[in-house]
């Protein structure tokens, strides 16, 4: 694959790159998983027509016409013969094609990129793209803006947990009110299964964090620079638990700096991650509120804690509420109702599944993993659990992973 002009990278050194960045079971052309990894080190964050060109010819083909310094006239062609989405937001696709061409060509570097791998490596970390089935698909809602890949440390596991998440964003410098809530909302989340997502930073972020990992469930940090530059460095102990029960996650690669423009582009993918954003104390102009703006783009519904009257550290979240831009919330089931309940009990009288299945997925509910402990609170007979949970497994409702049973929906 040719990378710059005069630069090669042959099959076996493309392989001894990826290899080890690679989840088990990924069946993605090594070419296209090698060009989504180029992608996130040529262009910056949301970059419109990188996404544009990826979408329309795939990872390694865009990567082959840029690399070949296709004319802005033959992009503009080629894309109208592939009737891309999303051309026509583009006012001059000639100008958007050249001045891209400026910004990236300073990147391509083949050397850089292989560093990035190795780097990566060394840290026992992963890569996973958007071709992968443990994408989450939430993402795919930021089209154009959809993330090259996403750079990972802890349990890829992880992953597949977002189908059911929920994220939680607020001020760095929070009070003892707006971190003790945060326990009262995620502990009832987590106990029915959900995951929590959040920045990393100090303050509720942080508290949303620990408030999953004390309720024993997963926590995924999305981090706005590399994952070898993790910040603030003051939160390295939360990380490394994070990295235990969840995923740190960064469409950034190794090696980049955590900088304003980067934050504010990792609140789209906070927003988009998660079925509702919850907001607990926020200044009205922080990146809390900027992340709830991106959340009511993407359709997702948007929580606001209400704190003190004449606490500041809750004006953004009363001024998102007043604006009608987001609804109350004051307890866990506020937060499931911003969804729209799921009747899941008639779900699964629509597979055919009845009173065993259904207390077996009761209790699962409530936390219970371990397979005595769903017999005891079911008051079901190993044999009986088992079948419950076999046929709940089968169709996708729970699963057993390294802690025990969880449910899936």
């Amino acid at each position: 694959m040719v990378i710059q002009s005069g630069l090669r990278i042959a099959e076996s050194e493309l392989m001894d790159a990826i290899s080890p960045l690679l989840l088990k079971d990924s069946h993605e052309a090594p070419a296209d998983f090698f060009a989504s990894i180029c992608w996130s080190l040529i262009c910056e964050p949301g970059d419109s027509f990188a996404g544009l060109l990826i979408s329309s010819f795939g990872a390694a083909n865009a990567l082959v016409l840029e690399i070949e310094q296709t004319s802005p006239s033959k992009y503009l062609s080629l894309l109208r013969e592939h009737e891309s989405s999303g051309i026509e937001r583009f006012r001059s696709l000639e100008k958007v094609a050249a001045d891209a061409r400026q910004r990236w060509m300073p990147r391509m570097n083949l050397r850089q990129v292989v560093e990035a791998c190795q780097d990566m490596a060394r840290l026992g970390g992963w890569f996973v793209t958007s071709e992968h089935h443990a994408w989450p698909e939430r993402l795919l809602d930021l089209e154009n803006h959809v993330p090259r890949g996403l750079w990972g440390l802890g349990d890829h596991g992880t992953l597949g947990a977002l189908s059911d998440a929920f994220s939680f964003v607020g001020s760095r410098i929070s009070t003892d009110y707006g971190q003790n809530t945060c326990l009262d909302l995620i502990e009832p989340l987590v106990a029915r299964g959900s995951a929590i997502v959040s920045g990393g930073a100090y303050g509720i972020d942080a508290a949303a964090h620990r408030a999953a990992i004390a309720s024993g469930g997963r926590t995924v940090a999305m981090m706005a620079g590399g994952l070898d530059r993790l910040y603030p460095s003051g939160n390295a102990e939360l990380f490394a638990s994070i990295t235990i029960c969840g995923a740190l996650l960064s469409e950034m690669p190794p090696g980049a700096e955590p900088t304003k423009w980067r934050f504010l582009q990792r609140n789209r993918l906070i927003a988009a991650l998660g079925a509702a954003t919850v907001v607990v104390e926020a200044n009205p102009r922080s990146g809390a509120v900027s992340t709830a703006n991106r959340a009511l783009e993407l359709d997702r519904p948007v929580g606001a804690v209400p704190g003190p009257i004449g606490s500041a550290a809750s004006d953004g979240c009363h001024q998102l509420i007043r604006a009608a831009k987001a609804s109350l919330v004051t307890c866990a089931q506020d937060i499931i109702e911003l969804v729209g309940s799921v009747d899941l009990h008639s779900e699964l009288e629509t597979f055919g599944l009845g009173a065993l299945e259904t207390r077996v997925y009761d209790v699962i509910g409530f936390g219970v993993a371990d397979l005595g402990e769903i017999c005891a609170q079911a008051g079901l007979t190993k044999a009986e659990a088992e079948i419950g949970l076999a046929s709940l497994s089968l169709l996708g409702f729970v699963e057993l992973d390294s802690h025990g049973w969880r449910r899936l929906r």
